[in-house]
Formats: C-alpha cells, sequence, structure tokens
C-alpha cells in the first residue's frame, strides 16, 4: 500500500510540475509577443503594411508552415556569404562620426549583452532548480507522512508548506526568465539587426565607391560614361536613403532600449520585493502552524 501512495504521491507532483511549466511558458510567450507587436506597431512604416493589419484582425487559426531543406540550405549559404561580406567591409573608411561611434558602441554591447544574457540564463535555471528541490522535499514529507503514524500531522504539515514555497519559488523563476532572460535575448537579436543595418549601409557605400570607380575608367576610356552615371546616381541615392533610415533606427533603438529596461529593472525590483514579503509570510505561518502541533 505504500507503494501505491508513494507513487500517487510522485503522481500529483510530476502534474503539478508540468501545470505550472505550461502557464510559465505560455505567460511568456504571450509577453515577448506583445513586445514584438508593440514594436511593430510604433514603427513609421511597418504598423502601416497591409499584412500587419491582416494579422491583427483575422478572427481564425493562421497556418504556419516551417522552412523548407532548400530555404535552410539557401540561408546558410546567405548567412555565409554576409559573414565573409561583413569582414571584407571591416577595413572600410567611413567618413560619418556618427555611424564609427554607433558602429564602435553595438561591437561592445553586443559582446556584453551575450555575456549577460548567458548569466541570466543560469541565474534562472538555479531559481527553478531551487523550486524543484522545494518539490521533492514536499513529496519526501507528503510519503513520511503516511508512513510515520506519530509524527502524521507534522510531516504534512511540512509537506503543506514546501508545496506552497515551491509554487512562489516558481513564480520568482517565471520572473526572472521573463524580466531578465528573455529581455536580453530580445535586445540582443535586436543588436544583431542594427549591426545588420550597418553592414547593409557598409554595402551601399562600397557599391558607390565602386560606382565611383567604374565613371571614372569610363571617362578615362570615353566609353559608357551615360551607364556609369546612371548607376553611380542610383547607388547615390540608395546610399544616402539607407543612411537616413539607419540614423533615425538606431536613434530610436537607444531610446527605446534605455526606458524597456528601466521599466523591466523597477517592475523586477518590485515583483522581488512582493515575493520575498510572500516566502517570509509563509514560512512564519508554517512555523506557528508546527509550534501548534
Amino acid at each position: 500500500s505504500y507503494r501505491v501512495i508513494e507513487v500517487d504521491i510522485e503522481y500529483k507532483k510530476l502534474r503539478k510540475e508540468l501545470e505550472s511549466d505550461y502557464l510559465a511558458l505560455f505567460k511568456k510567450t504571450v509577453a515577448m509577443h506583445e513586445m514584438y507587436l508593440m514594436r511593430i506597431a510604433a514603427h513609421s512604416k511597418l504598423r502601416e503594411d497591409s499584412n500587419f493589419r491582416v494579422f491583427l484582425e483575422y478572427a481564425k487559426d493562421l497556418k504556419v508552415r516551417s522552412k523548407n531543406k532548400k530555404e535552410l540550405i539557401g540561408g546558410f549559404f546567405k548567412n555565409m556569404t554576409k559573414n565573409v561580406d561583413e569582414a571584407l567591409l571591416s577595413s572600410q573608411k567611413d567618413k560619418d562620426e556618427f555611424f564609427i561611434e554607433r558602429r564602435t558602441f553595438l561591437d561592445d554591447y553586443h559582446t556584453r549583452i551575450r555575456e549577460t544574457t548567458r548569466q541570466t540564463e543560469q541565474l534562472s535555471e538555479s531559481t527553478n532548480a531551487l523550486s524543484v528541490d522545494y518539490m521533492q522535499l514536499a513529496g519526501g514529507f507528503a510519503l513520511l507522512s503516511v508512513q510515520d503514524p506519530q509524527l502524521q500531522r507534522f510531516m504534512a504539515q511540512c509537506a503543506i508548506s514546501f508545496e506552497v514555497m515551491q509554487k512562489l519559488q516558481k513564480r520568482v523563476s517565471t520572473d526572472e526568465d521573463l524580466k531578465f532572460t528573455d529581455l536580453f535575448k530580445y535586445y540582443q537579436r535586436e543588436a544583431d539587426a542594427a549591426k545588420s543595418l550597418l553592414y547593409r549601409r557598409g554595402r551601399a557605400l562600397a557599391d558607390k565607391d565602386i560606382a565611383e570607380n567604374k565613371l571614372e575608367k569610363a571617362q578615362e576610356k570615353f566609353k559608357d560614361i551615360p551607364t556609369a552615371e546612371a548607376y553611380l546616381q542610383d547607388c547615390k541615392i540608395r546610399f544616402e536613403s539607407i543612411s537616413e533610415m539607419a540614423k533615425t533606427e538606431l536613434d530610436t533603438f537607444k531610446v527605446r532600449r534605455l526606458e524597456t529596461y528601466r521599466k523591466h529593472l523597477v517592475d523586477m525590483s518590485e515583483l522581488q520585493i512582493r515575493h520575498s514579503q510572500s516566502k517570509v509570510g509563509e514560512l512564519s505561518k508554517g512555523l506557528e502552524l508546527l509550534c501548534d502541533l
């Protein structure tokens, strides 16, 4: 009979763990989608996109397929080509001090936020591991309560207290994952996007320089001058357009990043205070009940 009771306790423990994990994942998914959609809605051009409007107003379930092998292989070679091109453009001379400063900042920022993301993942894992320990303690005390009649009430109360502590600790882990880990992961991807934007501007600058060289050679040979002039004009327009857009995006990225960090740090501080108060209150309540037994 003890074996049946032990299996029942393990089943209930596993069920509670799965329920808490599912709710944590659901909460995180909703929060990240909300942040992403608000980012699009705040964009001057993307918020007017017809596909975005359809996505927000579509009432039925959306069918989304994953990438096939051809698309995955194409993306791999595209990224490899981009990395090689970035290495070739790294020695490029840029006369604009704004972009020189932002490129230097982004290189350092990307390294730092990647390390910060790794550390917050470790913090979240250790916090979640503590909630698992609480659940195991609760299950152990629950099992002891049916094996030892003399300590049944004492062990049962310990099991209840640790079960409540597990729920509180799981909330702490979820909030850390949401307010810290996911935040830094999101802005690591944002930093990648900013670096990609600078790469596209660098590519446009390189194309403009190549067009200028082609025009000089055409003028020396007195051949295909109109074609070279037209190509240079197109390259200049594309370079000026992406430079203007990049300045706006990078300035917005800075303001948005600071505001979001400040908000999440304040929210996390308030949550930590609230969770600590709940833990102290639950431990005090559990000790009082144990003393009354």
